[in-house]
């Protein structure tokens, strides 16, 4: 019960805080951009297809209109991750750390209440917030490509589980952070491998398309260091339409957002370890922690 009580009280101080409001705002702001955008961009495509994408389809013999749907579909589910992805790092990275310097924890550690407990209730307290902030923005953007071009894939909710994961495992990651160090540098710390290791997501993108082993590998190590580029993979391959290039020995999609080569089943199982493994170490960081 004192966990559950650290979770509501949690989720409550995420939804009355000034991130949470500008990560909302500025959601609002590219959804309304990315629904006029895309009905533009799917009105140029049903008048005709634009001169590369018509080469394209003849040379091949496919039809790729769908995928280049697909493809704005994965480019609004990418913006929609990231800013999950941000909203997770700086909320977690205070979420300890400012409460220890503020003296707020002494007098609720007074109580009969273990650390184990607080710092359990902050993170089903956070995972909740942001697990309904990825559900209803996600749901956004598939409710607008289908509305401008009747595209859903039947996968979303898989899609959507695993953004979520993603965006709980930065949010336990940092939680190690705000258990050890100051907000501000757990902050910038996570949100430097954050940026380093979805940029090896990149490369190893630009090397399964070249073929090129050694820029495969880089992007493997950095799923390694941080899984949370795995999860966007395996959730933009699952709600992706069906991409013919592969089989023609196209290792390509349409776009930079569209997955040809997704992460195995074992780097989900690995991703779901590491999430429940920071949790682990921020108890026991926590618990070690001077007040």
């Amino acid at each position: 019960m004192n966990t559950l009580r650290i979770a509501h009280l949690t989720f409550r101080e995420a939804v009355r805080r000034k991130a949470l409001y500008g990560a909302i705002a500025l959601t609002i702001a590219f959804l309304v951009l990315y629904g006029w955008g895309t009905g533009v961009a799917v009105r140029e495509l049903n008048e005709s297809l634009p001169r590369g994408l018509a080469r394209a389809s003849a040379q091949i013999g496919q039809d790729l209109k769908l995928l280049a749907i697909g493809e704005l579909f994965l480019a609004g589910l990418f913006a929609v991750s990231n800013i999950a992805g941000l909203l997770a790092i700086f909320m977690a990275a205070g979420t300890i750390a400012q409460e220890v310097d503020q003296g707020t924890l002494q007098a609720i550690l007074s109580k009969p209440m273990g650390r184990w407990q607080v710092v359990a209730g902050k993170w089903l307290g956070g995972a909740a917030m942001l697990a309904v902030y990825v559900t209803v923005t996600s749901l956004v953007t598939a409710g607008i490509v289908y509305w401008r071009a009747g595209f859903i894939s039947d996968q979303l909710p898989l899609g959507i589980l695993l953004l979520i994961a993603k965006a709980t495992l930065l949010y336990s990651v940092t939680l190690v952070g705000s258990a050890l160090m100051p907000a501000i540098a757990s902050g910038i710390v996570m949100f430097i491998v954050y940026v380093v290791t979805n940029v090896a997501g990149l490369v190893e993108q630009v090397g399964w398309a070249t073929e090129i082993e050694s820029m495969i590998r880089i992007g493997v190590y950095g799923s390694l260091v941080l899984p949370a580029d795995a999860f966007w993979k395996m959730a933009a391959y699952a709600v992706q339409p069906p991409n013919p290039l592969p089989a023609l020995g196209i290792n390509l999609s349409l776009g930079p957002f569209g997955v040809t080569h997704p992460p195995s089943a074992w780097m989900a199982v690995y991703g779901v370890a590491y999430m429940f493994a920071a949790l682990g170490a921020a108890v026991w960081v926590f618990g070690k922690r001077d007040l």
